[in-house]
């Protein structure tokens, strides 16, 4: 005698629970998946963007090791110096542009930094290039500059954070305060693509010597009475660069024939007023004045 099998399959409920399961399972893989893609974008925009500012920067350290004098007699080094803004004349080897009387092909060149968002600050280059033998000297307000002066504006990086939340750190950081004296920059940029979540904002740093700087001397002299003469001392003036100085001397606004770091005048009493030139072999000069009172 032949029974028929039994036959036993998946009820209703347990198709559902099933597919419930299922669906918890493939959602959560689908999230994973989803954080994952999100991360490995995150990282590949992180990476873009400090390739950017590490391209930036090696072009601006080139540009700053081939810094140019704006003219003869003036100082190789910076024209303007800030935290967030730059300003120099630099040589340009690579543009076919016509240059006519400006034989050297010196280029001006501005770096700043906008902060009208300063969870994405934007780092732009500003460029001036010119036929004449002499430079026009712009006053450049804003950041970048739209007053027609400079003849191309570019963007070269983003999602700078200097200034977030209120900080000041400076993206341009110089040997000395003032623009002439220069003789090294450091650029300083702190990034983040994504303020406020992990992994947190990345600090890149370059250092760059100003090898064609030439800084101007100081001039500084003592005087002081010995009997009826004034003795004029000029030691204490000096080259930053180590180069070898000049010396013009005045009293009274009449230029004096010594051309000595010492000079010793004999002089009548009353007050006398006297001046110190310095020059260096550029052609860069600096003054000082005293007036000594001669008893």
């Amino acid at each position: 005698m032949t029974f028929a099998r039994q036959q036993h399959g998946f009820t209703l409920i347990e198709l559902l629970v099933t597919m419930a399961i299922s669906t918890i399972v493939f959602g959560a893989t689908l999230s994973v998946l989803d954080v994952f893609q999100k991360d490995n974008r995150n990282d590949q925009l992180r990476h873009e963007n400090q390739d950017n500012a590490r391209t930036a920067m090696d072009m601006i350290a080139r540009q700053l090791r081939n810094v140019a004098a704006p003219s003869s007699g003036a100082p190789g080094a910076l024209l303007l110096t800030k935290n967030y803004s730059m300003l120099f004349d630099t040589i340009d080897n690579s543009s076919s542009y016509s240059w006519g009387a400006n034989t050297s092909h010196t280029m001006m060149v501005r770096y700043c930094l906008n902060n009208s968002n300063p969870e994405n600050e934007v780092l732009w280059q500003q460029v001036k290039r010119w036929k004449t033998a002499s430079e026009e000297t712009p006053a450049p307000s804003g950041c970048p500059d739209t007053s027609g002066f400079f003849e191309s504006n570019r963007q070269l990086v983003q999602n700078v954070v200097n200034r977030i939340g209120g900080q000041t750190r400076p993206a341009f950081i110089y040997s000395a305060a003032t623009a002439p004296q220069t003789a090294s920059v450091e650029i300083n940029m702190f990034l983040d693509i994504n303020p406020g979540h992990p992994p947190g904002e990345t600090q890149l740093t370059s250092g760059v010597g100003l090898r064609n700087a030439n800084r101007p001397p100081v001039a500084e002299f003592t005087a002081t009475q010995v009997n009826e003469f004034v003795r004029l001392d000029a030691s204490g003036s000096s080259d930053p660069d180590g180069l070898a100085l000049t010396y013009k001397w005045w009293k009274d606004g009449v230029v004096q024939e010594s051309a000595n770091q010492v000079y010793e005048p004999k002089e009548t009493k009353g007050n006398h007023t006297y001046k110190l030139e310095v020059v260096d072999p550029g052609g860069l000069a600096s003054n000082a004045e005293k007036t000594v009172e001669v008893k």
